[in-house]
């Protein structure tokens, strides 16, 4: 199997980027959040690989980081959550938030995410919460609790989902306290 893959940036599309090595070009399904962090076209990259074998052909899945694969991995043991899934889950949410839901049993975060339904999430945390335990971080749990708070007020005031996860996402994780990251959130939808 394929744990990386480095080559010359040729194509970046809406779910793979094209990458060529030794005058071939291999089709990389990454996710929404890797494309965001990808260097421009010709650029050399690397990826941490995942090789899906199926039926009618053979899928490779990119990360920029191991820790991205690793719980790619994981995601995709699980039954119900294919390839597709997984990384639908870590293009939607920070990896510190996922350990963190996962680990404190927290549904809501992944419920949240398109075709992740209630028993699919609470499969989820049932079947990785031993897992990551090595992983868990008090601190990005408190963050995550805090942001789902955040997420539910701001959805009330009737701010759409794509905008609320932007503007959550532009908060600075060294900010801790709800009020002050509400109003960070509130200010950058403001503009």
């Amino acid at each position: 199997m394929i744990y990386s893959f480095s080559g010359k940036l040729t194509a970046k599309k809406s779910q793979f980027v094209v990458l060529e090595a030794n005058g071939i070009g291999f089709k990389i399904f990454v996710s929404n959040k890797t494309l965001l962090h990808l260097p421009k076209i010709g650029s050399r990259l690397k990826l941490f690989c995942h090789t899906h074998i199926r039926q009618d052909g053979i899928e490779i899945y990119g990360f920029l980081t191991e820790k991205e694969l690793e719980i790619f991995d994981l995601l995709n043991s699980i039954s119900g959550v294919g390839p597709k899934i997984a990384l639908r889950i870590l293009g939607a949410v920070k990896i510190e938030k996922f350990l963190a839901a996962v680990g404190a049993g927290k549904t809501e975060l992944l419920t949240k995410i398109s075709q992740v339904g209630k028993k699919t999430a609470q499969r989820i945390v049932l079947e990785l919460a031993g897992k990551i335990e090595s992983w868990k971080n008090e601190e990005a749990l408190l963050l995550a609790e805090t942001d789902i708070d955040i997420e539910t007020a701001l959805k009330n005031l009737g701010y759409g989902k794509n905008e609320v996860s932007e503007a959550i996402r532009h908060i600075s994780p060294k900010i801790k306290k709800i009020e002050e990251r509400l109003k960070i959130a509130l200010k950058f939808l403001a503009k």
